[in-house]
């Protein structure tokens, strides 16, 4: 879920000045534009348009722009008729991602891809570092994981089970047919995830203390390579990958009542 992608954004583990970036890459359509009042204009719409001329330097960090909470996000725009064209232009030159060599550097990319369906979601989802999958934790949803694509079987991917859930992550792991360790939870904390769906605001250290920040921080670190003590190389250097839609973004304020959805 893109709430999921804006919590770790927001708890991402940076290195020096240059924090994380998540580009709303969703075929179908995005909505942080709309959630956050932000033009659609400078998102992925203008990342593709550089993705197609080339020798352009399509600086990554040129696009984005900054939600509530000061979590920076490339859009997309909100139709598929548009959307899904630039999913495809950016499958095709997967390079724009790293930023520009003129740029800031846009750190990690966290590349919310909505439902994985078409063949560009697809390659862009076998080009990432880490592919996370996430669904709820009711049995249609983790059925849904069950019957996964083939191809999903030769990639590294973990799983990421929001809200409450019946069964322990063990039990999943087995069912699944994976390691222990690629099953991660994360509550449902309707006060933070209020904010990051950009409804309420909440106050910073309301936010830290969120189920939802201490989890997302957890797995950003898992994802990162920091609980290890080391960067994880991939695509632009590092691109963690998330599909399905599950989760908002922080919204960080002086006040102290919210949080994400």
């Amino acid at each position: 879920m893109s709430t999921l992608a804006l919590a770790l954004a927001a708890t991402w583990p940076c290195v020096g000045e240059v924090r994380p970036v998540v580009v709303e890459a969703d075929a179908a359509g995005g909505d942080l534009a709309v959630r956050f009042g932000l033009s659609d204009m400078a998102g992925l719409l203008a990342l593709a348009a550089g993705a197609r001329q080339v020798g352009v330097d399509a600086a990554l960090a040129g696009c984005a722009q900054e939600a509530a909470g000061g979590v920076r996000v490339v859009v997309g725009p909100t139709g598929a008729d548009q959307a899904a064209p630039c999913v495809a232009e950016i499958a095709a030159c997967p390079s724009v991602l790293r930023g520009g060599s003129g740029s800031a550097g846009a750190g990690a990319v966290l590349l919310d891809l909505g439902h994985l369906g078409g063949a560009a979601s697809q390659e862009l989802a076998r080009a990432a570092d880490r592919l996370v999958l996430v669904a709820r934790g009711g049995r249609d949803a983790l059925a849904h994981v069950a019957a996964r694509p083939q191809w999903l079987e030769g990639t590294r991917w973990e799983l990421v089970v929001v809200g409450e859930c019946r069964y322990a992550g063990a039990e999943i792991a087995k069912a699944l047919r994976v390691d222990a360790g690629q099953i991660h939870a994360v509550p449902w904390d309707t006060s933070a995830g209020a904010a990051l769906g950009g409804d309420r605001r909440v106050g910073e250290r309301r936010w830290r203390r969120s189920p939802l920040a201490h989890s997302a921080s957890r797995l950003a670190r898992h994802l990162s390579g920091a609980d290890d003590g080391r960067q994880r190389a991939g695509l632009a250097g590092e691109l963690a990958q998330l599909v399905t839609r599950a989760v908002p973004h922080p919204a960080l304020g002086p006040a102290d009542a919210g949080g994400p959805r």
